[in-house]
């Protein structure tokens, strides 16, 4: 790790590179005037040195362009809305989130420090009073997995915020999120080029609110015929009726949220093609294809609209907030193993690969 007292410069990385230091400057802040090759090899040889950069040079500079007050920014917060400490380590999910937010904050110069809103019995003032005196006035919402609209009274005048995910909450926030519409549409293309002309979806009624009801929009508008009777928007106690949605529709391909559910289809009688399953999935650890929703990147970018807005010295609400939505990459799986058997754990995670 390098010390405060021995920081790496950019050039030292330029030097051992072999390039100029304004090349290097460009590389690490992906400027399109540097080539991919160079680029890569400047951020690798960044990387092995340890450079960092100093996310007080940053505020500095947009203190000196805008003539505003500089404000303390190096910490960050993630700041989880819902659940506990001892929940978060044991979600999968928010692993996810929280790793790759912190490894890019990282990156960026910042640290990232987690906060739950529980800790403080759900007083966000008392909490946000908490971050200012320890010099944190850059905060990351974690995704929320309730579709409830959250009500939150924060002082927002004196923080930059961004929230990572589709959460509602009561002021509108800059975001990074999954695009879910773009995200069917891809499955959709990926179906009808496997063959499938009669496929059906099974999505979560409380998901697709979740998803502002992105993949049902784009179901209906790119679906095959008699798109809307082929999706069934199920709730909680109705999986009994999947046999008999079977045998009505008699689908060849399956689109769910859930992988469960298409290993429930096949208990049901459901015998396409193994490749014809897809799952709309935040990991895309199952034994199908389907879109992982890439929240490691989703983190990524909402920590860049965190630290853009301290960067430039800004904080509060700003009108219209910033959208950043991103369609998650198709991931190909194959249902059996080479032996033509049910894949093991370690055969369905390649998926996620």
């Amino acid at each position: 790790m390098v010390s405060e007292e021995r920081r790496v410069t950019l050039r030292e990385v330029a030097r051992v590179a072999g390039v100029s230091v304004s090349a290097v400057s460009y590389a690490l802040r992906g400027a399109a005037n540097i080539p991919a090759e160079t680029a890569a090899r400047v951020r690798a040889v960044a990387d092995k040195l340890g450079y960092r950069p100093n996310a007080r040079v940053g505020e500095l500079m947009a203190h000196i362009r805008q003539a505003r007050p500089l404000a303390k920014a190096e910490p960050l917060a993630l700041v989880y809305l819902e659940g506990d400490r001892a929940t978060a380590k044991k979600n999968g999910f928010a692993q996810i989130v929280e790793a790759s937010a912190r490894l890019h904050a990282a990156h960026r110069g910042y640290r990232l420090d987690a906060f739950w809103l529980s800790e403080v019995e759900g007083n966000a003032r008392r909490l946000a009073g908490i971050l200012t005196a320890r010099g944190i006035s850059g905060v990351l919402f974690a995704p929320t997995v309730g579709e409830k609209r959250i009500e939150l009274d924060w002082p927002w005048a004196d923080f930059a915020v961004a929230v990572a995910g589709m959460s509602e909450l009561s002021v509108a926030l800059p975001r990074a999120g999954h695009h879910h519409y773009e995200a069917m549409r891809e499955v959709l293309r990926r179906m009808s080029a496997k063959g499938a002309r009669r496929p059906a979806a099974m999505i979560e009624a409380t998901t697709n609110e979740r998803a502002h009801r992105g993949w049902q929009a784009a179901w209906l508008a790119y679906g095959p015929a008699g798109a809307a009777r082929r999706l069934w928007l199920y709730r909680a106690g109705e999986k009994n009726e999947l046999a008999a949605w079977l045998q009505r529709l008699k689908p060849d391909a399956l689109v769910t949220d859930n992988a469960n559910l298409i290993h429930a289809a096949q208990a049901a009688g459901w015998a396409e093609p193994n490749e014809r399953g897809a799952v709309l999935s935040w990991h895309a650890r199952s034994a199908f294809g389907g879109i992982d929703q890439g929240y490691d990147d989703i983190a990524a970018h909402a920590v860049d609209l965190v630290v853009t807005q301290l960067q430039r010295n800004e904080r509060g609400l700003p009108d219209p907030p910033p959208m950043l939505l991103f369609p998650g990459r198709w991931r190909e799986c194959s249902q059996t193993s080479a032996g033509g058997h049910a894949p093991s754990l370690r055969e369905a995670m390649r998926c996620a690969l």
